[in-house]
């Protein structure tokens, strides 16, 4: 009998090591564990991992610019021009039409149109009338014009003031620059005066409309406010 159980113990053996051996033929080394070749495995020194060539890098993204910055709008306003005369409204008209700018005309009432002028009487000739202007200025007065109006040709103009107490007190002080020669006076021009409301005009052509005041010696420009059409 001991005979048969080493029988069979020896053919356990057998197939153990025939099962194993079988495995080992088939079995499929997984992805990324094959066998590594050492002879194909090279140490790299500091030295030599420094000169190999290097991988370049992409450019950075290039950054957008910034926007450019907005032309700054003038800033505009509401200014009154006036006050003229019937001939003189409509050459002030035609000035304000050639600058491109739109005006609305407002007609006053004679007692409306009172104005009281400072001025220096009438001279005999143009010439007098210069030569007293060059007088003034040499006093440090800028603001005055010589009028061509035939009823007070060759009059210098140094203000006109809707109030009286304002032209008195203007007078006074003309006295006391030395223009001893200034004196008050009221004028009220038949059919009244016109002025004129000009919106949304910027400071330069404000300018502008300033430098026609030898063209029309009295006129003023003021700026207003724009809600209140003008005052």
């Amino acid at each position: 009998m001991k005979w048969v159980v080493w029988l069979l113990l020896l053919l356990n053996v057998v197939l153990l090591a025939y099962f194993r051996l079988g495995m080992q033929h088939h079995v499929e080394p997984v992805a990324g564990h094959e066998a590594i070749n050492p002879d194909r495995i090279k140490i790299v020194t500091p030295e030599e991992l420094a000169q190999l060539p290097k991988k370049e890098q992409p450019p950075p993204p290039e950054s957008t610019p910034p926007p450019a910055p907005m032309a700054a709008t003038p800033a505009a306003f509401c200014y009154e021009w006036g006050s003229f005369a019937a001939a003189d409204a409509t050459r002030a008209r035609a000035a304000l039409d050639k600058l491109g700018l739109k005006a609305t005309a407002k007609q006053q009432t004679p007692q409306e149109a009172i104005r009281y002028w400072v001025y220096i009487p009438s001279r005999k000739s143009m010439e007098e009338a210069q030569a007293k202007v060059d007088e003034i200025k040499a006093l440090g007065i800028e603001e005055s014009y010589i009028v061509q109006d035939p009823k007070w040709r060759y009059a210098i103009s140094l203000g006109v003031f809707k109030d009286a107490a304002l032209a008195t007190k203007f007078v006074d002080e003309m006295h006391n620059r030395g223009v001893k020669s200034a004196i008050k006076g009221q004028r009220n021009p038949e059919g009244g005066l016109t002025g004129f409301t000009i919106d949304s005009i910027t400071p330069d052509q404000a300018e502008e409309i300033g430098k026609l005041k030898p063209d029309f010696p009295g006129s003023e420009l003021k700026q207003v406010d724009c809600q209140k059409g003008g005052a």
